[in-house]
């Protein structure tokens, strides 16, 4: 083989080698995207008037049980359909599990500040990270947020306790894909629950939080509580069934604590 041929036949070699790898890097980009993002196309419904080309929306995804915002997108020009991504390129902590998304436009500005010709759709059920295809749907005018977020602005960190949720090595296998999560404080003295949340989905470590807005019976929380945490399988929190977990608090936990790590480390058993 001339010394020609030996130079561009290893130029060639090179190149093709370059090019399959570069392929290969934007293939794995492209997949580590799509595992923790969730896509799909936004709609908008008979109620959605108003929107023009000029309109961004804002694409967000919440934590399901506390509501906390944790990525944001802005898309602009917006007009229905359109395709969407939003995940962990968009957020400023790692994300995990699943999580709710909500769509809206903004026409001033100032996404908090409704104004006429805004349109907003409703707070998604909570879709994991990897979803593909979802069919979002602005659908009404936007005049207030979702209640589950107003209800967030009234609990705050002084009203309420959050934390991490874990559980005890031992237990994950009794974990199941349709568990319940029900979280409850107990008061002291009454020796029975005063706030009890349920949630529709347990994936550990999850973050959590309770306090007044999931007061029983509307009264009003102060002081110290004891808190359980415990999964349902059968949606009958206080029967028992084969495979649910517990925790309980050692002592009274204050509200105002935050930063908690509570591990579910017992069979529940009633």
């Amino acid at each position: 083989m001339s010394k020609n041929k030996l130079i561009f036949l290893t130029a060639f070699v090179g190149f093709v080698g370059l090019t399959v790898y570069a392929l290969w890097k934007e293939v794995s980009r492209g997949t580590a995207q799509l595992q923790y993002s969730i896509s799909g196309v936004i709609l908008s419904g008979p109620g959605a008037r108003g929107i023009v080309k000029t309109d961004n929306a804002h694409v967000l995804l919440f934590d399901p049980e506390t509501f906390e915002l944790v990525a944001s997108k802005i898309l602009n020009p917006f007009l229905p359909p359109s395709t969407f991504s939003i995940g962990q390129d968009d957020a400023s902590q790692p994300l995990s599990g699943s999580y709710r998304l909500l769509v809206l436009t903004d026409k001033n500005g100032d996404p908090n500040l409704p104004t006429a010709g805004e349109v907003i759709g409703p707070l998604s059920q909570p879709l994991p990270l990897g979803t593909e295809g979802v069919k979002y749907s602005v659908d009404h005018p936007f005049q207030v947020f979702p209640a589950e977020l107003l209800a967030v602005e009234t609990d705050s960190p002084d009203t309420s306790i959050r934390g991490t949720i874990t559980v005890a090595p031992e237990l994950q296998s009794k974990l199941g894909l349709e568990d319940r999560l029900v979280i409850m404080l107990f008061d002291p003295q009454q020796g029975r629950p005063v706030a009890i949340k349920m949630l529709p989905s347990f994936r550990p470590p999850q973050n959590f939080s309770i306090g007044q807005t999931n007061a029983m019976g509307g009264q009003q929380l102060s002081g110290k509580y004891s808190l359980r945490i415990l999964t349902d399988k059968n949606s009958q929190p206080f029967q028992s069934v084969p495979g649910e977990i517990i925790g309980r608090s050692q002592g009274l936990i204050s509200l105002g604590t935050g930063d908690l790590e509570f591990e579910l480390d017992q069979p529940y058993i009633r």
